[in-house]
């Protein structure tokens, strides 16, 4: 779906490549964020420029454009989490250290800055080639990320947007009912499990290691389960996740770039 849904990206900036390619080249950057934190952005918009030769910044663009979407989608997750687990959702934040949302906002205020005085740079000293250059790679990110306003099918596009989430949250529920630990989980329980989980995703590890078991220990807890069974459930998801990922983005590589 994400393949699918990145496709329909590229088509206001008057290109079209092969759906599987699409999907082969974001399993791939799947497998490199397991292995270099957030690499898997940039090394499937490579791929795609180098089997297609779509503009790498263009395809920055659409990625940027879909963390803004997926941001979105998660936002709302979170908001239903609190309706419906209210006292999980104070308990999982008594149990945070309030500190890291401190460093958090500060360190936000402080990339805002320096994307000011970037823009500033760029106007200022457009006139160098260096600057020059990196003010056109920035105006290709910029038409990517304004393909929203001009796709082609955005019913389509919003279609698949719910369609990651939903088998997201699907996914995560049959995961904890897989487990004895975890086998009693609600399905509304699994919706603040899934929003907690997800910013522990957000943190720039590998494939969101130790992040996500913390955040999986921590909201699980929340919702009445043992720390024990936190540990099982986010050491067998993870690795299982993170070995499939490896190894569909790597047959995906080799796909994408052997077949004509």
């Amino acid at each position: 779906l994400r393949g699918l849904r990145w496709n329909i990206m590229l088509e206001p900036m008057g290109y079209r490549v092969r759906d599987w390619l699409a999907i082969h080249a974001v399993a791939f950057g799947y497998c490199m964020n397991n292995l270099i934190p957030r690499s898997g952005e940039l090394a499937r918009c490579t791929l795609l420029n180098r089997t297609d030769q779509v503009p790498v910044n263009k395809l920055i663009g659409t990625v940027l454009l879909e963390r803004i979407v997926d941001i979105g989608f998660l936002a709302t997750v979170v908001f239903l989490a609190f309706a419906l687990e209210n006292e999980a959702f104070h308990a999982f934040f008594a149990q945070a250290d309030g500190s890291k949302g401190t460093a958090i906002l500060v360190l936000l205020g402080i990339a805002i800055m320096a994307f000011m005085v970037f823009l500033y740079l760029l106007r200022k000293f457009e006139h160098i080639p260096f600057f020059k250059k990196v003010r056109e790679f920035f105006l290709g990110m910029m038409d990517g990320l304004k393909s929203i306003f001009r796709l082609k099918r955005s019913m389509l596009f919003w279609l698949y947007s719910f369609g990651i989430w939903f088998f997201w949250l699907l996914m995560t529920f049959t995961s904890l009912l897989a487990l004895e630990e975890t086998c009693a989980m609600t399905f509304r329980q699994t919706v603040f499990f899934m929003a907690a989980s997800s910013l522990g995703m957000m943190v720039p590890t590998p494939g969101g290691a130790g992040a996500f078991h913390g955040m999986a220990i921590l909201s699980l807890q929340a919702l009445g389960f043992s720390m024990e069974a936190g540990k099982i459930y986010a050491l067998i998801s993870w690795s299982i996740k993170t070995f499939w990922d490896i190894l569909v983005g790597a047959v995906s590589f080799l796909i994408a770039t052997t077949r004509k």
